[in-house]
């Protein structure tokens, strides 16, 4: 019994100290999904009131994939006489995904002018958003949070290496990243804004812009990825119309484009929600 407590206790000396593990990816495609625009209420609301309201937003179940450039890989090494990767350009994908249909619950409460709101939903995984502006008779303006979690397929190639500091010395190692079909649960995120004219009380013409984050930590299960994800940049143009007080329907087109996009593209969105 005193010898396994020894025996532990000289292990954990031994191997006492803070390590890291950094992978090159060289060549990769990574699945994006697309969150579905969001134009806050897309009403005029009255003073001192709250809606409610439910609603499915279609899209035609579709896939692009996204060829990015100017990516680079940044060099790492672990220490003098170690392993080491080098500053090299990274051939990266998005597969950019977009589910058919996407289920919301949302919350509006206006003041005299200021508003704010809070929704949640799945597209096809959970998701949460917030925001916060002003609706008038004639205009509702404001901007929006967005988080959601999602299981994300990737396929990819490179190298990696790492390095392990004890108390006996550093311990470094190596060896070739190769993954196809894999999987791993991400947070996303991003922020957007949104503007709605009213010119009747009822009908909106909406542009909402919308700059989103994938794969978050820029992590490949326990390595950190030598390159950064770059963002994504939508902008919805559209309009919707509420019907008898209760019944609101939306349609318009999402443009997506990035810094380093090699194009950019239109997807049609449309949406049918009960407001109460």
């Amino acid at each position: 019994m005193r010898l396994s407590f020894y025996i532990v206790l000289l292990a954990s000396i031994f191997f006492f100290g803070c390590s890291w593990k950094k992978v090159n990816v060289q060549e990769g495609e990574f699945d994006v999904y697309t969150p579905a625009p969001y134009y806050g209420a897309g009403f005029s609301m009255n003073e001192k009131s709250e809606a409610k309201r439910i609603s499915l937003q279609f899209r035609p179940y579709d896939h692009e994939t996204l060829q990015l450039h100017d990516v680079m890989n940044y060099s790492a090494d672990t220490g003098p006489g170690g392993y080491s990767l080098r500053n090299e350009e990274a051939n990266i994908a998005y597969k950019l995904k977009r589910f058919p249909v996407t289920g919301t619950f949302d919350y509006f409460s206006k003041n005299i002018l200021s508003m704010w709101g809070m929704g949640l939903g799945l597209d096809p995984y959970p998701f949460i958003r917030a925001t916060a502006g002003i609706n008038s008779r004639f205009i509702e303006a404001g901007i929006t949070g967005y988080l959601n979690y999602s299981i994300l397929k990737y396929n990819a190639k490179g190298k990696w290496i790492s390095l392990t500091q004890t108390l006996a010395g550093d311990m470094d190692d190596y060896g070739a990243l190769s993954c196809e079909d894999c999987k791993e649960g991400k947070f996303n995120g991003g922020i957007g804004g949104f503007l709605n004219i009213f010119p009747i009380k009822e009908l909106a013409l909406t542009y909402a812009p919308f700059i989103y984050k994938p794969w978050w930590d820029d992590e490949l299960g326990d390595s950190e990825i030598s390159f950064e994800f770059p963002y994504i940049f939508s902008q919805y143009l559209g309009g919707s119309y509420l019907i008898a007080k209760h019944i609101q329907v939306s349609a318009g087109a999402t443009i997506y484009i990035g810094k380093k996009f090699s194009g950019h593209y239109w997807f049609f969105d449309s949406s049918l929600g009960f407001v109460f």
